[in-house]
């Protein structure tokens, strides 16, 4: 019997198709070079027309995921070293939890590109981009003050951050890897200590940018970003993620 998936919102029913054809591969132990099977038998596996495992497949191509070979089949490509980092932040936007070594190597990858934003930061910020800081930080307090969780405003803060840079490409790099969290921050921020004590790093940073001091800015995201190595790696570790630090 086929499944109607999304039939409504066909762009949500391809992402969510593409998940399918992910978690399959994964649970079939899939190795890279593996061919898939056809595409009538594997559409029949997952109960979903040819046209649409089509799509989905497209996409796992562009993000070069999958490699599909003329009179061939398709095949599961070396991810590691072949796809793309897109296809990273697209998985995890749809359920698929990095693994171990991808959010290890993630968090050495994004610490230099924060200082770097800091630093244009306090270059290039303008009185627009402290308005939409303190902005932020107005509403986490309030998120705060009825014992929500900040994960929303923390994000904004970054992504805000990042645009005070006024470097474009920088911006988008460091929302990937702010999108690619997103699900363990909302987990992490579920205590709202954790919150209080992401707010009062994101105070200080913020008047660090304001005052234009490269180094006392930069003092607080390294110390910031220690905080979220400490985090990871006792997530990773099958702790819960303790301490009262800013876990990003």
């Amino acid at each position: 019997m086929s499944i109607a998936i999304a039939a409504d919102d066909p762009v949500q029913g391809n992402r969510a198709l593409v998940k399918r054809v992910v978690d399959f591969a994964r649970d079939h132990h899939f190795q890279p070079g593996d061919r898939f099977p056809a595409e009538r038998a594997l559409a029949e596996k997952l109960g979903v027309s040819r046209n649409a495992l089509r799509e989905a497949l497209a996409t796992l191509e562009s993000l070069r995921v999958v490699e599909a070979r003329p009179n061939s089949g398709v095949y599961l490509r070396r991810t590691a070293s072949e796809s793309s980092f897109e296809a990273i932040v697209l998985l995890a936007g749809l359920g698929s939890e990095p693994t171990a070594v991808e959010v290890r190597e993630t968090i050495e990858v994004r610490a230099p590109l924060e200082r770097q934003a800091i630093a244009l930061a306090c270059a290039r910020r303008n009185d627009a981009d402290l308005a939409a800081l303190k902005a932020i930080l107005h509403d986490t307090r309030t998120v705060l003050a009825t014992g929500g969780n900040i994960a929303d405003c923390d994000q904004a803060f970054h992504l805000a951050l990042a645009d005070a840079s006024h470097n474009s490409v920088l911006a988008r790099m460091l929302n990937a890897f702010y999108c690619l969290t997103l699900p363990r921050r909302r987990t992490f921020f579920a205590d709202p200590a954790r919150g209080a004590a992401s707010d009062r790093g994101h105070r200080k940073i913020v008047a660090a940018i304001e005052k234009r001091d490269v180094a006392q800015a930069t003092s607080l995201m390294d110390r910031h970003l220690g905080n979220a190595q400490v985090y990871w790696k006792e997530a990773l570790e099958g702790g819960r993620g303790g301490g009262g630090g800013a876990g990003r």
